[in-house]
């Protein structure tokens, strides 16, 4: 017996991909990586200032937590996590032209990254709450506090082991 189904050329069922997070989106993170370096890195940022700005980025109490390391001398700083999505964002703004890395594995705004600040600074209401951070967070994050905290994980890595 032949099933006669009802409907089956009218009705099309297509799959659409899932929505990307905005904090996932290349084009969010890109103009976050141009604010982190705008505001906390004038003579250059390391990979790993970009990850841990980015991360405290993500929420409040991440950004409390940096905060208090930053202000304070303290190694008990331990949110650290390693995004994908602000290593690809680090790679196609490199591709793109607007940021360079330099010799000693710092990363610094292109004459073109620093165009682009100047489109994302204009418009107060883009990315207000990054903006108000970073400009307070400023030069308080320092590469050599950064180093110290990765020295203190691995002694005490070594010393556990």
């Amino acid at each position: 017996m032949k099933r006669s189904y009802v409907l089956t050329d009218e009705i099309i069922f297509d799959a659409k991909p899932d929505a990307v997070p905005f904090n996932y989106r290349i084009s969010y993170k890109i103009a976050q990586l141009i604010l982190i370096l705008e505001f906390t890195a004038r003579g250059g940022c390391s990979l790993m200032k970009l990850q841990m700005i980015s991360t405290a980025l993500s929420t409040t109490s991440d950004r409390e937590k940096l905060w208090e390391f930053a202000n304070n001398n303290t190694n008990s700083y331990t949110v650290v996590r390693f995004d994908p999505a602000v290593n690809r964002a680090v790679k196609y703004a490199i591709a793109e032209g607007l940021l360079t890395q330099q010799k000693n594995g710092l990363f610094r705004l292109a004459k073109k990254g620093k165009e682009f600040m100047k489109i994302i600074m204009k418009d107060p209401n883009l990315l207000s709450s990054e903006k108000k951070y970073l400009f307070l967070l400023s030069n308080k994050l320092t590469e050599e506090k950064i180093k110290e905290l990765t020295s203190f994980w691995r002694y005490t890595n070594d010393k556990d082991k």
